[in-house]
């Protein structure tokens, strides 16, 4: 859209400045015109005094002023065909010759009225005369305002024998000069007009363009800290390649206390400050752009080093001290930073996945620096929320399966379903939930991707008869009552297959209400179906979930099972003391992560049957397993 506005501005001007250009062509053509016709009556007005000036040597047999001077009736009839010839657009017509005294004086004078009287001393106002007499060239004198009613006058000399005999005077009257400038003037008036609009447009849409140069600099400048806007961000990334650049997404933690502490007005003299520091310790082509609040986006050109630039951010934007009321303030800062890879086209993605992990940046407690490892375009591409509805959509997902194995007969039990997203462009790139699933979880794309997977699973079970599946849901998932229905419908449509599914609680946030939880366990184990706990001895769930709820299955946290590598005797005992609690209360226990033959053997001496990893088979589609 912006694109469209730059260029139909661009359009605009380029259309006024054409239709100037073609106004300013259209007068000057009116003045060749002009120009053009005056030089027309100058020839004709010459032919003319041609065909006079022949008509008196003829008469006079190239004698002019004996014949004249001799002959008075002569002179009369010739003054009396002068002035036949004196026709509207001439003022006057008459006949000069010089004396010995080099005056001029009038031989003939075809002027209707007032003649002047035979060899009356004449004095011209321009020394064109003379020359025309000297020359015997014929030339035009504009005359000036005192000659009354001239426009311009042409001497025509009378050659005879190489000799100037007489010079004939021909005046275009002024009437006849102002008819010739005004012969274009209706047109001249609507060019004029014209002019006059383009002028009048062109100021105003200079002003417009001023005004909008100034609204620009308010849009695309933070006018707090000067920091650029996320509007000149974007348009600075239609322009150029988003994968020329490093980016870095920062956040002051808990800004929000500067304010409370010390005022808004304080809080805005900090944010001015740290935009200037930030500004001294950032390569000379870095770009600030102020998110919102106290959150910054920083890109720079890949010619300079990421993760230096990104720790002496980090470290020295921490020294820094603030005087806010006689205090000395420190800030600290998460900051999460990574080089964009090569074909990376949308910058909001890569300012999404910053964004992300500043999240879990502040979840684990601020005031750290994370430099994320993405090495290529489709990693950004599968975490954007617009890709992963698109898939979800056209239901471009599909299910692998890894089996839990019982280790005292080496058989499988079960299969745990795990959702994979099929890569628009390559269907065997398969998009791991890792990448995705922290993003839809809250959103009603994550409901309608267990919804598929619910599908999947319940296809499973009604296709494989004796084989039990597992399948992973967030407790926010059984909170949503359209979810609930959803899951009460499959498992009523199909009652004798329930009791092979498994439902693996995940659970990220503490439990507030245990009975509405067993409540609803209740409702999904009346069909026969189990209830396991996921990631048991992570997050919030814990020993008060063994005291609780009302649960079937216990499956162990992955870095618990890990820990019998790095801290085998603390792992022993705390994983004893899970089993020896599950054994009481008649739970099973679910060994995840086992990803080596030690661990293997390890977790099987703790008497735990049921076991889950790499070890023992990946997740792959069911066919794998099944022959």
């Amino acid at each position: 859209m912006k694109q469209i506005y730059r260029n139909t501005n661009r359009f605009i001007w380029f259309l006024l400045l054409l239709l100037i250009a073609l106004a300013v062509y259209l007068q000057y053509m009116v003045y060749q015109s002009t120009d053009k016709l005056k030089t027309e009556e100058i020839f004709k007005t010459e032919i003319y005094a041609h065909h006079i000036a022949e008509w008196i040597k003829k008469k006079t047999h190239g004698e002019i002023e004996k014949s004249l001077s001799l002959d008075p009736v002569l002179r009369e009839q010739f003054n009396e065909m002068l002035e036949i010839f004196l026709i509207p657009k001439y003022q006057y017509i008459f006949l000069l010759k010089k004396d010995k005294k080099d005056h001029y004086r009038f031989l003939l004078d075809g002027s209707g009225d007032e003649k002047e009287e035979y060899q009356t001393i004449f004095f011209p106002q321009s020394k064109v005369f003379d020359e025309v007499y000297r020359d015997h060239k014929v030339e035009i004198v504009k005359q000036k305002d005192e000659v009354k009613g001239v426009w311009l006058s042409l001497l025509y000399p009378i050659v005879l024998e190489g000799k100037t005999e007489a010079l004939l005077v021909l005046d275009l009257s002024k009437w006849y000069g102002e008819y010739i400038e005004n012969f274009n003037s209706p047109l001249n008036s609507v060019i004029r007009l014209m002019q006059i609009f383009l002028i009048v447009s062109f100021l105003v849409l200079l002003f417009i363009s001023y005004r909008y140069y100034h609204l620009r600099k308010k849009v695309l400048y933070d006018p707090l800290t000067t920091a650029q806007t996320k509007l000149a961000m974007e348009e600075f990334f239609n322009r150029n390649r988003v994968d020329q650049y490093h980016a870095m997404l920062i956040d002051i933690d808990e800004f929000k206390e500067i304010n409370r502490l010390y005022g808004y007005e304080k809080g805005d003299m900090v944010l001015k400050e740290f935009v200037m520091t930030l500004r001294s310790l950032l390569p000379k082509d870095a770009s600030i752009i102020r998110i919102g609040g106290a959150e910054f986006f920083v890109y720079f050109g890949k010619n300079e080093n990421l993760k230096e630039i990104a720790e002496k951010v980090f470290e020295k934007a921490r020294e820094k001290k603030y005087h806010v009321d006689g205090e000395k303030v420190r800030l600290t800062f998460s900051i999460s930073a990574m080089e964009i890879p090569d074909d990376t086209v949308e910058i909001q993605h890569v300012l999404h996945m910053l964004d992300e992990a500043l999240l879990k940046i502040k979840s684990r407690g601020k005031n750290r620096l994370s430099i994320l490892d993405v090495s290529t375009s489709k990693e950004i591409r599968h975490r954007n929320m617009d890709y992963i509805k698109e898939a979800l959509e056209e239901e471009r997902l599909v299910c692998y399966y890894q089996p839990v194995v019982n280790t005292r007969t080496s058989e499988i039990q079960k299969f745990e379903a795990l959702v994979r997203l099929i890569d628009k462009d390559d269907p065997e790139i398969l998009i791991s939930p890792a990448r995705f699933i922290d993003i839809i979880k809250g959103t009603s794309q994550y409901i309608k991707m267990s919804k598929l997977v619910l599908k999947k699973v319940f296809d499973m079970l009604e296709t494989h008869k004796d084989i039990e599946f597992s399948v992973n849901l967030d407790l926010n998932d059984l909170y949503n009552n359209d979810m609930m229905q959803m899951i009460t419908h499959y498992l009523e449509e199909h009652k004798e297959v329930a009791y092979r599914l498994t439902f693996e609680i995940i659970e990220e946030n503490e439990i507030e209400d245990y009975d509405k939880v067993n409540e609803i366990f209740n409702v999904l184990r009346q069909y026969g179906s189990k209830i396991a706990i996921d990631d048991f001895g992570s997050g919030y769930s814990n020993y008060n979930y063994l005291i609780h709820l009302d649960i079937d299955i216990l499956k162990l946290d992955g870095r618990l099972i890990q820990g019998l590598i790095t801290q085998k005797e603390r792992a022993r005992e705390v994983i004893l003391s899970i089993k020896r609690l599950a054994d009481t209360l008649g739970y099973e226990v679910v060994a995840e992560y086992v990803s080596s033959e030690e661990v293997y053997q390890e977790v099987k001496a703790l008497g735990i049957t049921y076991m889950q990893g790499y070890y023992l088979g990946k997740p792959q589609k069911i066919e794998a397993y099944i022959h």
